[in-house]
């Protein structure tokens, strides 16, 4: 599922001479940089800020695990896991792999600019039977302009009944050393998934400690971090369809920060899902801004 391919991406070289596709998006006169690999779930893996790296990502790993790598995944139709990897509608139950159907796929590239990429895909027609029966196309929108980087979804229903979903986005930021980054979410409550309990969000956890978070009940504003061991604060805005985040601190020198729409299996739940009509698009935003600040 390949688009005309326009722009100038640079191209590198796997293990065994093999090229891989990176395209490259750039606001040289604010020093912002993303980078996308649209053959390996068309997310981003790089986003530099005046010289910074914003987002963990090792290449190394790319070839084991995209979602292990870093980088910034996009997680569609539903992320997360659904109870006994399934769920229903209607009258039949459908699988439904970890993290959803596109993490690990391969991406059309539909638009490029100097400083954004537009990329694309499809279902097909064995997913359509066993995990998702929809045709329905993914667009995603990477734009780096000022000090912000957006992230911008559009999600086509090209089926005759109304879709489902839920998306989350799987942001990996770069944190050298957890006792100097924090994370204020702009959300009520939230659940560790490593214990099971439930807190009111009136002080953040301590993030040098194994967690798996997932924050939800949203109040205004966006969900900040600071960063003074890598000199870097950013601020997640999103629009009013994103219900939740998911904060991950399990990993070497990365925190995740994940704007979801829904919460685990919220299909089956059948809280937070969003649907779109037959026929038509739903588009949503996320702008991740940038600041630099003293170590």
């Amino acid at each position: 599922m390949r688009g005309a391919f326009s722009g100038s991406p640079a191209c590198v070289s796997k293990a065994g001479g093999e090229a891989m596709k990176k395209i490259t998006i750039e606001d040289k006169r604010n020093g912002i940089l993303g980078e996308a690999l649209p053959d390996y779930g068309g997310m981003l893996t790089r986003l530099r800020y005046h010289g910074k790296e914003i987002i963990f990502f090792d290449e190394a790993v790319l070839h084991q695990s995209n979602i292990l790598a870093g980088g910034c995944p996009v997680l569609f139709p539903f992320p997360s896991r659904t109870a006994g990897d399934s769920y229903r509608l209607g009258e039949k139950t459908y699988s439904m792999p970890f993290h959803g159907l596109v993490k690990s796929a391969q991406f059309g590239v539909q638009e490029t600019a100097e400083n954004s990429v537009t990329l694309y895909i499809t279902n097909h027609e064995a997913s359509m039977r066993e995990n998702f029966p929809f045709d329905f196309r993914l667009e995603l929108t990477y734009k780096v302009e000022g000090n912000t980087a957006y992230f911008i979804t559009t999600v086509r229903n090209r089926s005759n009944e109304p879709m489902p979903h839920y998306f989350g986005w799987h942001h990996y930021f770069t944190a050298s050393d957890k006792s100097r980054f924090t994370l204020e979410a702009n959300m009520k409550r939230y659940i560790n998934y490593i214990d099971g309990a439930e807190y009111l969000n009136d002080g953040a956890p301590d993030l040098t400690q194994p967690g798996d978070y997932v924050f939800y009940e949203k109040k205004p504003g966006g969900t900040q971090i600071v960063n003074s061991a890598d000199g870097y604060r950013a601020v997640l805005e999103t629009d009013d369809s994103y219900e939740a985040l998911v904060v991950c601190t399990l990993f070497e020198g990365r925190i995740t920060a994940e704007p979801w729409l829904g919460v685990p299996d919220s299909i089956n739940r059948q809280k937070y899902v969003k649907w779109v009509p037959p026929h038509e698009s739903r588009q949503y935003c996320l702008a991740v801004r940038l600041y630099d600040i003293e170590g």
